[in-house]
């Protein structure tokens, strides 16, 4: 294994806002929906006298749920933050076609897809296997929230990736992260390349070799044993829409599940299908390539999805955080920090794609103390 932090990896215990630091926040937009549509089913049934079928009451509820969850976490989580910050993506170009429909014709599409996944019976069963391991993961974790979020790794991670590559999500704070409410994915990251402008493609963004990003190599963070490999899914057909493929049979595609150590495990996921060159119980090198950046599984557009989590499974999981060693941020050399949202990153020596642009929105690597 590699070497242990000689160095604290935290600068200090991380902001838990109000209302959104506990494990069960992420219930609260599921029994608001539930309560919702057996309310809206009793209207139909019992006022209306409307005959009712069961795939009504899941549809309905399902759909509630998704629109709960959006406004818990636009509005409710958010504002429960202070100190909320503006997502710099906002002001990046939007890949492909769906960019000429504006702000209003891609949240359709968003929407519309992400609907449209409740009548996928693969996707559906996994979205509640997701919801059940939290409900797990919460009690597992009660009262354990400041010690999750002042983890300390066990051994020293590096960037997944070569070359210069854009944080688009991900940060160790509720204003910054991937998913705070996603128990699994709390401290998770999205990569992708892009060139000076913040474009992650050349060309028209419609075919998946106009992004920069995909076929590049994906390497693992730390030395490791593959525990789990999924391959042989399908790539999204949506390129270039801003719609999560409501067609995949799994949630994060093609994906390889790394044992970096005991209660560490690296989750990489949409990879391209058959670019895995791993399989169970393979030895891995820091560095090693484990499979190609791809749009396989829940996803609007080309990246890789990293996250550090504390068991195998990926259903019942709680993410950690995790810093990154030997790495330039920004254009400024570090040995140890948190990476967030809007950095330039590349492991050093790496050669970059342009020269990295001032600091977005303020944020600046964190240099251990």
């Amino acid at each position: 294994m590699n070497d242990k932090h000689t160095k604290n990896p935290t600068t200090g215990p991380v902001k838990q806002a109000s209302g959104s630091g506990s494990f069960w926040s992420w219930l609260y937009p599921l029994v608001i929906a539930l309560v919702g549509a057996m309310a809206i089913q009793y209207v139909f049934v019992r006022v209306a006298q409307i005959q009712w079928r069961p795939a009504y009451s899941w549809s309905l509820y399902l759909g509630l749920y998704l629109i709960c969850s959006w406004v818990f976490k636009r509005y409710v989580f958010r504002s429960a933050n202070t100190g909320a910050m503006r997502h710099p993506a906002l002001d990046w170009p939007v890949p492909g076609p769906i960019r000429k429909a504006g702000r209003l014709g891609q949240a359709a599409a968003f929407l519309t897809a992400t609907f449209l996944s409740v009548f996928n019976p693969f996707l559906l069963l996994q979205q509640l296997r997701l919801t059940f391991g939290q409900m797990a993961t919460s009690r597992r974790l009660a009262g354990s929230e400041t010690d999750v979020a002042n983890y300390q790794t066990r051994v020293t991670y590096r960037l997944p990736l070569e070359g210069e590559w854009l944080v688009y999500h991900g940060g160790h704070t509720p204003e910054t992260s991937h998913s705070w409410q996603v128990l699994n994915q709390r401290y998770a990251y999205d990569f992708v390349k892009a060139d000076s402008g913040f474009s992650r493609h050349r060309g028209t963004g419609r075919h998946l070799k106009d992004y920069y990003c995909y076929g590049e190599a994906i390497l693992a963070a730390a030395d490791g044993e593959v525990v789990a490999v999924h391959d042989g899914h399908h790539e999204s057909p949506f390129t270039g829409y801003f719609m999560p493929d409501f067609l995949a049979t799994q949630l994060a595609g093609n994906h390889v599940i790394i044992r970096h150590d005991k209660g560490e495990y690296g989750f990489y996921a949409h990879l391209i299908p058959g670019s895995i060159p791993v399989g169970i119980g393979d030895k891995v090198a820091q560095g090693g390539i484990i499979g190609r950046c791809g749009f396989s599984g829940n996803s609007t557009e080309p990246h890789l999805h990293f996250h550090l989590q504390d068991g195998p499974d990926f259903y019942s999981a709680m993410g950690l955080p995790v810093r990154f060693a030997d790495i330039v941020v920004d254009g400024a050399y570090t040995d140890d920090v948190v990476v967030e949202r809007g950095m330039w990153v590349s492991k050093a020596g790496s050669p970059a794609m342009h020269a990295p642009p001032a600091p977005v929105r303020g944020l600046t690597p964190r240099n251990p103390e």
